[in-house]
């Protein structure tokens, strides 16, 4: 089957991407299912719809934010093991969408097989990942500390059974899952993985299309400890970490990330 792509040349940028939360407010949405990290994006989706009720769900209920109220009162939370069989009938959602669960989950493939079960015919699924390779924006070649540091997250998390290479093959996994409608929406642009931002607030700098300082240091941290997890050398990783974080904050650098989205309906049998 063949799919449709819009693709964005990887650069900092401040890039439109067509999101569940920017539809008509008015459209009764009845059952949406939300897969991401801490829940926040769950919560927009709910303060947006107020038609619409929300369910959002990570793999770990103690990062989830899931004391925080929506504004119509139509948002639950839930920590699901993906892994499993997912504990919803058939048919239960009319919207399912999937954010940054690449580097949580292993057998990717098999998750949308498991939310195409759940999902009602005419159903939206939108999968939102990164490829958390970095990128250098103007085509030179990546210094050694970056290279070295993909290189051991790609060790670290293939030894968790993640393939990082997925995110760039999701649009051809649900055109060829045969139940889905046969003209899935699919984009990638570049998303910036180089910091120039020390003032102000994280979400200040993500509406002018950047990543603010703080952000950047907290990701490489959180990588960090799952490389440490994996068994490298502290020492080693701390001495890679200062050269890439001084990389990264070049005000000269251009690094990004690409991200990928694709937008599918489930088929009518």
């Amino acid at each position: 089957m063949k799919h449709h792509s819009k693709t964005t040349p990887c650069a900092p940028c401040n890039f439109h991407l067509l999101n569940i939360a920017e539809l008509p407010p008015d459209l009764k949405l009845t059952q949406t299912l939300v897969f991401d990290f801490a829940g926040t994006w769950a919560i927009e989706v709910a303060n947006t719809h107020s038609f619409s009720d929300v369910l959002g769900v990570d793999i770990n209920w103690g990062m989830m934010t899931h004391n925080t109220r929506s504004r119509y009162g139509n948002l639950d939370f839930a920590a699901v093991d993906v892994e499993e069989p997912l504990p919803w009938p058939r048919g239960s959602f009319d919207v399912i969408h999937v954010k940054g669960l690449l580097l949580e989950i292993s057998h990717y493939t098999r998750l949308i097989e498991k939310l195409a079960m759940v999902l009602r015919p005419g159903g939206l699924l939108a999968i939102v990942e990164i490829d958390p390779n970095h990128v250098s924006a103007d085509g030179h070649q990546l210094p050694k500390c970056l290279r070295q540091w993909d290189a051991c997250v790609r060790s670290a998390l293939g030894g968790r059974g993640v393939d990082i290479d997925f995110p760039s093959r999701i649009g051809s996994v649900i055109a060829n899952a045969g139940v889905f409608a046969s003209n899935p929406y699919s984009q990638y642009l570049g998303v910036p993985a180089s910091s120039h931002i020390s003032r102000g607030d994280v979400n200040s700098a993500a509406r002018s299309g950047q990543i603010h300082h703080q952000l950047l240091i907290a990701n490489l941290r959180k990588t960090f400890s799952a490389l440490v997890e994996y068994g490298y050398n502290r020492p080693d990783l701390e001495d890679m970490f200062s050269s890439c974080l001084a990389e990264l904050t070049n005000p000269n650098a251009t690094y990004v990330h690409r991200l990928y989205a694709v937008y599918a309906t489930k088929a009518y049998q």
